[in-house]
């Protein structure tokens, strides 16, 4: 038989279960904002019900609540991660390469070939009759001839500068991936405490979530969970006993509450730069344990700042392939004006000078053994040239009146297309221009066609995982009412007890 108050926690197993799912419904409305966060509903089952005797079937007993569950799509995480990873990689790619097209300056009107062009043409100019004794045009070439260096010099300084900036910029990343690793390690622990018991710590998951995806725009990661052999499950539940683990080309970065983290503290002589002559640190990226990390294995904006400050060629072209060309394109110049020139005879019958030397030394010092070569960043005019008369503008040694065959012969310079394997030096520049400019459109593009399927696979999440204001007032007033209809009940089964209780009996007294 049942009991007379069975009636009544039934009707109190349903007046808490709507209270409950308005508690969480309230969460959600209140969470619409909160970056990362995901909805939660409260899942519900009908409670064990009695057996009636003599075969009648079994009374409800009313519901009980099971778990505040998320809803969540794993396999949407996993894709969003992947596709947020190559955002953060082009984007990353784009920025430096459009501040690489800044430093070029190509086409313009003030750019490197406006230079080239004066400077040839005041070679021109000194070849006439009329002007190649004058000094005013003798001092006109080699005006531009300091334009041309200057404009190399800084070509050059802004791109070691943007080097160093990105060797910055690699180690405040290293940094916010130590930080992510640290807040994660920590949520991990948390994690596992309040869920031993087989609960579920959604906000804390929730929290989890967003830094990893926030950490996987910025190196590759993979998300797993291990049983430790030392750890005793101590619930039915499948995430109790399991610990969290991500990994970087298969090394932990998070084993659980250790962070394990990188390294960018050490610094060494770049390679590159030690090749040209140039003493240049940078920081390299490994675990702080001191093993080795595989950067050709390393993915995201991490990848990209380090191929922009690296790369010498190849698929991975940075600022060092383009200083590079820079430097091939300043040797081979100025070697060939250098030959021309070193063959002409000055106003004071002599020759044999350089008209471009490194760092502005005389002929007679840049010829000498361990004198440097002359690259992008060094080249200079020649100290010889402060002298006007040692302009070698003339081709032959008695010095004919108005002779500037010679200055004639290095202005043609800008039509040899047997100079560079390109061609002509406006040819070598334009082909530099071009490959930057393919680059760039191409990590444009990518980056472009990647922030939208970012934010096709991120709107799929939401469509599960965000908060619908329309969907939770409605839910709203779902559970209002039913709350309401809970307590009406309890009132109704008040009042029919009141009457077994103290009305039945009455007649007769």
């Amino acid at each position: 038989m049942r009991s007379t108050f069975l009636g009544f926690n039934t009707v109190r197993s349903g007046l808490f279960a709507a209270q409950r799912a308005l508690d969480i419904t309230g969460h959600n409305i209140a969470n619409v904002n909160t970056k990362g966060y995901t909805r939660q509903r409260l899942e519900q089952v009908q409670s064990t019900p009695m057996s009636l005797p003599g075969g009648q079937g079994m009374l409800g007993t009313g519901v009980d609540t099971l778990a505040i569950k998320q809803l969540r799509n794993e396999f949407l995480d996993f894709r969003y991660r992947g596709e947020v990873n190559s955002l953060g990689y082009w984007e990353a790619k784009r920025d430096g390469l459009y501040y690489l097209e800044a430093i070029l300056n190509e086409p313009s009107d003030t750019g490197i070939t406006t230079v080239i062009d004066e400077l040839f043409a005041s070679f021109q100019q000194l070849s006439k009759p009329e002007n190649a004794n004058n000094l005013s045009t003798r001092n006109l070439v080699r005006e531009n001839a300091i334009a041309f260096t200057n404009s190399i010099n800084h070509m050059y300084d802004q791109m070691e500068k943007m080097v160093r900036d990105l060797n910055f910029d690699i180690v405040t990343t290293v940094n916010s991936i130590n930080s992510y690793a640290d807040q994660i390690a920590q949520l991990n622990e948390q994690i596992f405490r309040f869920e031993v018991d087989g609960g579920n710590a959604n906000d804390l998951r929730d929290q989890r979530n967003h830094l990893i995806d926030e950490l996987s725009k910025l190196v590759n990661l993979e998300v797993v969970e291990v049983v430790d052999i030392n750890d005793t499950v101590v619930s039915s539940k499948e995430h109790v006993g399991k610990k969290m683990v991500l990994q970087i080309n298969g090394q932990p970065l998070v084993y659980h509450g250790t962070a394990y983290k990188l390294d960018a503290d050490t610094k060494g002589k770049s390679d590159f730069f030690e090749d040209i002559g140039v003493d240049l640190e940078i920081n390299t990226v490994k675990w702080a344990n001191g093993s080795t990390l595989n950067v050709s294995g390393l993915k995201g904006e991490l990848k990209a700042l380090l191929d922009l400050r690296d790369g010498t060629g190849g698929n991975t072209k940075g600022v060092p392939y383009y200083i590079e060309q820079l430097n091939r394109f300043t040797q081979v110049f100025a070697e060939e004006v250098n030959k021309i020139h070193s063959s002409g005879y000055g106003l004071d019958g002599k020759t044999g000078y350089h008209f471009f030397t490194a760092n502005g030394l005389t002929t007679t010092d840049a010829k000498m053994d361990g004198a440097p070569q002359i690259n992008a960043k060094n080249i200079r005019v020649s100290l010889d040239m402060d002298d006007l008369n040692k302009i070698a503008a003339a081709s032959e040694e008695d010095l004919l009146p108005g002779d500037g065959s010679n200055a004639l012969r290095i202005s043609k310079l800008r039509d040899d297309t047997g100079m560079f394997r390109e061609g002509k030096p406006e040819d070598f520049l334009k082909t530099l221009i071009s490959n930057l400019g393919v680059d760039t459109l191409e990590a444009i593009r990518n980056a472009t066609n990647q922030l939208a399927l970012t934010e096709q696979v991120d709107i799929e999440r939401q469509r599960i995982s965000g908060v619908s204001m329309d969907e939770e007032l409605s839910n709203m007033v779902k559970f209002q009412h039913a709350y309401n209809a809970s307590a009406r009940m309890i009132t109704t089964m008040d009042e029919m007890l009141d009457v077994v209780i103290n009305r039945i009996g009455l007649v007769g007294r």
